[in-house]
């Protein structure tokens, strides 16, 4: 099992800045996101930092370049941007891409956003396996109740159907998401900790207060600890808590302290 640090984790800087306080913290796993700024550099700063060691996977909308291009898989998408970024993910041997399952107006029909993002992730698939890339799709958050939008994916039920109509397409569990969901406890938790490992791409590690995806640190009681022992064997994890601008000693403090918290638990 490998730890994971997302470059998410330490936004607001440039890519080849971010990877720079990473390498020196003595991180070689690093997961691609959106967090960095996007400048002309990051391609070279990426490669740089694979040619000295690091293994990457890749998270969404993440910075490769000197835009950022959002995207939502619930509405119609440019695939041609797709074919560029898969053939990027394949070029930098890259073998693992993560992608959220698109939100919606609350206004909006919520089987329609579904169908949609159903057929964007079928085609997505189907890019990413003529590379060689295992794709998978994030459990999201229900939004709070004033939002303008609604997440995809961000129940229990609806996670499960989505299991049974795409089962080529990999689970990424988020553990800060599921403390947002409405309907759920302990026995859900390992309920989709049990998924066999085959079917999961990566587990997202981070701590929130229960009602907005914050991405704080893990701390003694945050509410998945206790499940540690039940981490599938072999699953990659990913720390995703925030540690912007932090001295690069802080980084690798916090990042040796997860290892060790899940590892000696396991």
């Amino acid at each position: 099992m490998e730890l994971y640090l997302s470059l998410s984790a330490y936004g607001g800087v440039s890519t080849r800045k971010a990877l720079t306080v990473f390498w020196e913290a003595g991180i070689r796993h690093v997961e691609l996101a959106i967090g960095p700024r996007p400048d002309v550099d990051a391609l070279q700063a990426i490669q740089d930092f694979r040619e000295q060691g690091i293994v990457y996977r890749a998270h969404h909308a993440f910075i490769w370049g000197d835009r950022h291009y959002p995207f939502n898989l619930a509405q119609p998408q440019d695939w041609s941007y797709f074919h560029r970024l898969t053939d990027y993910l394949a070029s930098m041997k890259i073998t693992a891409y993560s992608v959220h399952g698109g939100n919606f107006s609350s206004t909006a029909n919520r089987s329609q956003a579904y169908t949609t993002f159903l057929e964007n992730i079928h085609y997505l698939h189907q890019l990413c396996l003529m590379r060689g890339i295992s794709l998978g799709v994030e459990t999201m958050y229900p939004t709070l109740p004033n939002s303008a939008v609604e997440n995809l994916l961000d129940n229990a039920s609806e996670v499960a159907q989505f299991c049974l109509d795409a089962p080529q397409v990999k689970i990424v569990v988020d553990l800060a998401h599921l403390n947002i969901w409405h309907d759920k406890s302990q026995i859900a938790l390992a309920q989709w900790l049990r998924l066999p490992a085959d079917k999961l791409l990566e587990i997202h590690i981070s701590d929130n207060d229960g009602r907005q995806d914050i991405h704080s640190r893990i701390t003694d009681t945050t509410w998945w600890l206790s499940q540690i022992s039940q981490f599938p064997s072999g699953v990659p994890l990913v720390l995703e808590s925030r540690l912007n601008r932090l001295p690069m000693s802080v980084v690798q403090q916090e990042y040796e302290r997860i290892a060790a918290l899940i590892f000696t638990s396991k």
